[in-house]
């Protein structure tokens, strides 16, 4: 009898005993009261050049601020795209069948003084098929692109996170 109620009640202490001692999850949904989010909210994302940098710029706003940007940014976040594109995939003719799309995003966060507080680089991969037709071929590497883009932002997001949550 008493093992029955021994599992139920050990599992409501783990509970307990981890919400008692400050565990909260990193990439669980956030309020805007969070210590995490305001960190977050008061960084400003300087404006990254071309076509990808507008779309990583975008989806960084997305996924940084909760209702509004900084009207007194505390942080500042400089941003460096490289791409490097490579054939996988050969006829016998020597015409290319598929290609590798190689990213890396290379980051740094600065106070308003300057100083650097966090630098670090987010990679992605991704592969698409180079068709026959050119507007295929321009629409897979732009899909390849977009997801190694947003993958790319994820992974600045989640490090920015997870210092602000380490640092407070």
């Amino acid at each position: 009898m008493f093992m029955k109620y021994l599992k139920p009640f050990c599992l409501l202490a783990v509970c307990v005993f981890l919400t008692g001692c400050g565990f909260h999850s990193v990439y669980g949904a956030r309020d805007d009261q969070d210590p995490v989010a305001v960190e977050l909210n008061a960084i400003s994302i300087d404006t990254i050049p071309e076509r990808n940098g507008q779309i990583l710029r975008n989806a960084l706003i997305d996924r940084i601020y909760g209702k509004n940007r900084p009207a007194l940014p505390l942080y500042h976040l400089k941003i460096e795209i490289h791409a490097n594109e490579e054939v996988l995939g050969l006829l016998a003719n020597a015409t290319a069948t598929r290609s590798m799309l190689n990213l890396s995003v290379d980051y740094t966060l600065t106070d308003q003084a300057g100083k650097k507080i966090l630098t670090g680089m987010a990679h992605s991969v991704a592969s698409y098929n180079r068709l026959d037709q050119m507007y295929g071929t321009v629409a897979a590497r732009e899909s390849a692109y977009d997801h190694t883009l947003h993958e790319a932002s994820e992974q600045i997001v989640n490090r920015l996170s997870l210092y602000f949550s380490e640092k407070k």
